[in-house]
C-alpha cells in the first residue's frame, strides 16, 4: 500500500485495484452455507484464524488492506473507492456484525470505522453517504455494555474507533441526526463509565458537538447514575484530574498555595532552561493538551457559569477554580516569561518592569480572592450544617418533652387512684378551677341554686349516664342473663337525696 502513493499509483489504478478490492469485500460479506457454498475456510493457518467454514478471515484482511490504502493520502484512489460504493459496502459490514461478541469480528468493526473516519473526515458529500444508517449503527456501538470494556475482546478499540467516527463522520453534516437519536446523552454516559484513559477523547468529541447551541440543552438535561448532572460529572472529573497531577489542595479541595493555583508536581519541580527556542512550548502550554481541565472549562463556559443548576458546597468550591481557569493559566504563562527573562539575564525597560510587576500583583490578588471565596462557601456550608443539627436536636427535645408530659400525667393518675389525700387535693383543685371558670350571676334573689356535684363520689374520672358492671362468666342460679354486662339506669337526682 505504501507504493500506491509513490511509484506504482498509476499501475494500481490501471489494474483496477480498487475494483478488485471492492469485489473481494462484497464476496467476503456474503453468507456461506456449507457444503453448498463455493468456498469455506478451515481456519488452520495463521492468516485463516477464526475463519472455519466462513469467509471471516478473508474479510478481516480485506478490511486491513483497505485501511492501508485510504491512509496513503492519495485522494484520487480514495475518491475512486468512494465512487465504486466503498461507504455502502462498509455499512453492510457494520450491520452484519453489529451484535457480535467475537474478538475477530470486533476487530473488523474497529477497522471499518477507522476507514470511514479517514474517508469522511474532509468531505461533506461522503458524510452524507454515511447518513442515517451510519449514525444509527455508530450510536449502537457507543452505547454498549460498560462491563465489557476490560473483557479483553477489543471493545475498547471499538469505542475509540467510534469516538473517532463521531469527530470525522458526524460533525456538521450529520450532527442533526446525531442529536435527534440521543447522541449527546449516550456520549455523556460513556464519559461517566469509560476508563480514565478514554475520558479525554470522549470529552473532546462532546466539546466539538456543543459548538451547536442545541446540543447544550441535551447536556444540561442529562442525568447519570444516581441522578448525577453533567455539571457534577465535569466537576468530579476536574478533581480526579488534579489528584492525578498532584495539585496542592486541602481536604475540602480549597487552594493551599495561591502562588501556583493550577500547577501540579511535575510543573512545580521543573526549571526554566536558558536559550530555549521561541517555538518550543512551555509546560504551561503543554499542560492545556495533556489533561482535561481546559476542555472542562470550555464545556462549562458554553453551558454558562451563571446558568448552572444548584450544586453542593464541595462542587461549588471546585467550580470557583474552574471559572477562573483562564485567568490563572494566563498568569502561569506570564510567570514563565518573567522566569525566562531572568535566566537569560535580560533586564526589561522600566515601563515593561512596571507592567510585569502589575501583572504579578493582579494575578496574586485574583488567587487570594478566589481562596477567600472558597472559604466563605465552606463557612456557609458549615453554618448550614450546624443549623440543621440544632433543628434535629430541637426535634429530639420536643419529642422527649412530650414523652415526659405523658409520663407525668400517667403518674398523676396512678397517684390519685392509690392515695386518698392526693385524690382529695386533686378534687379541691378541680373544684376551684371550676368555680373560677363560672361567671357571676346577675342576681340570685328568689333563685334556688342546685348543687351539680355528687357527694361521696369515689371516681377520679368523669362519669357517663350509664355504668357497665362486668359479671362473672357463670351467672348465679335462677337468673337468666343474656348479656355479660348489665346496664343499670341512671341515678335520678331525687333518688340521690
Amino acid at each position: 500500500s505504501s507504493g500506491i502513493n509513490a511509484e506504482y499509483g498509476g499501475d494500481y489504478m490501471k489494474c483496477h485495484g480498487n475494483t478488485r478490492l471492492i469485489l473481494l469485500l462484497e464476496w467476503a460479506c456474503t453468507e456461506f452455507h456449507y457444503p453448498e457454498g463455493d468456498f469455506g475456510g478451515h481456519g488452520n493457518s495463521f492468516f485463516g484464524e477464526g475463519g472455519y467454514q466462513t469467509r471471516r478471515a478473508q474479510l478481516r484482511y480485506t478490511i486491513r488492506v483497505l485501511l492501508a490504502v485510504v491512509r496513503t493520502g492519495n485522494e484520487n484512489v480514495v475518491q475512486d473507492l468512494c465512487d465504486q460504493g466503498l461507504i455502502d459496502a462498509l455499512l453492510v459490514v457494520l450491520k452484519k456484525y453489529q451484535d457480535t461478541n467475537v474478538s475477530i469480528e470486533l476487530g473488523i468493526l474497529s477497522n471499518t470505522l477507522l476507514i470511514l473516519s479517514v474517508v469522511c473526515e474532509t468531505d461533506s458529500h461522503r458524510k452524507a453517504l454515511f447518513g442515517d444508517d451510519g449514525v444509527t449503527l455508530l450510536l449502537k456501538f457507543l452505547s454498549g455494555d460498560s462491563d465489557k470494556f476490560s473483557s479483553g475482546l477489543g471493545y475498547h478499540k471499538l469505542l475509540l474507533s467510534g469516538v473517532n467516527a463521531v469527530w470525522c463522520c458526524v460533525s456538521n453534516t450529520n450532527q442533526d441526526l446525531f442529536l435527534e437519536r440521543g447522541g449527546i446523552p449516550i456520549l455523556l454516559s460513556l464519559l461517566e463509565k469509560c476508563p480514565p484513559s478514554m475520558q479525554n477523547l470522549v470529552l473532546g468529541a462532546l466539546l466539538d458537538l456543543t459548538e451547536d447551541p442545541r446540543a447544550v440543552s441535551h447536556v444540561v438535561t442529562w442525568r447519570g447514575v444516581g441522578q448525577i448532572t453533567a455539571v457534577s460529572l465535569l466537576v468530579s472529573l476536574w478533581r480526579q484530574e488534579e489528584t492525578a497531577m498532584g495539585v496542592k489542595r486541602d481536604l475540602n479541595n480549597i487552594m493551599i498555595d495561591p502562588g501556583c493555583p493550577l500547577q501540579g508536581i511535575e510543573q512545580q519541580q521543573s526549571e526554566v532552561s536558558a536559550h530555549a527556542l521561541s517555538s518550543t512550548p512551555t509546560l504551561a502550554i503543554l499542560d492545556v493538551g495533556d489533561n482535561m481541565r481546559a476542555k472542562i472549562y470550555a464545556m462549562l463556559y458554553r453551558i454558562g457559569f451563571d446558568k448552572l443548576p444548584p450544586l453542593p458546597a464541595k462542587d461549588q468550591i471546585t467550580l470557583t477554580l474552574i471559572e477562573n481557569y483562564l485567568d490563572f493559566k494566563v498568569g502561569e504563562v506570564w510567570q514563565e516569561i518573567i522566569s525566562e527573562l531572568m535566566v537569560d539575564n535580560i533586564t526589561p525597560i522600566r515601563s515593561d518592569r512596571d507592567a510585569l510587576r502589575e501583572i504579578q500583583q493582579i494575578i496574586g490578588a485574583k488567587s487570594e480572592a478566589v481562596k477567600r471565596h472558597q472559604l466563605e462557601i465552606l463557612e456557609r456550608e458549615q453554618a448550614s450544617e450546624q443549623e440543621e443539627e440544632q433543628a434535629c436536636y430541637e426535634q429530639i427535645r420536643s419529642n422527649y418533652k412530650q414523652w415526659e408530659q405523658q409520663n407525668d400525667s400517667r403518674i398523676n393518675f396512678i397517684s390519685k387512684t392509690s392515695d386518698y389525700e392526693t385524690l382529695q387535693m386533686a378534687k379541691q383543685k378541680q373544684s376551684a378551677l371550676a368555680e373560677k371558670s363560672r361567671r357571676e350571676p346577675p342576681s340570685s334573689a328568689g333563685m334556688v341554686e342546685h348543687n351539680t356535684l355528687l357527694r361521696m363520689l369515689t371516681t377520679t374520672v368523669h362519669s357517663g349516664r350509664h355504668i357497665n358492671i362486668p359479671l362473672s362468666e357463670t351467672p348465679p342460679p335462677g337468673r337468666d342473663i343474656t348479656s355479660p354486662h348489665k346496664v343499670l339506669p341512671a341515678i335520678s337526682p331525687r333518688a340521690s337525696r
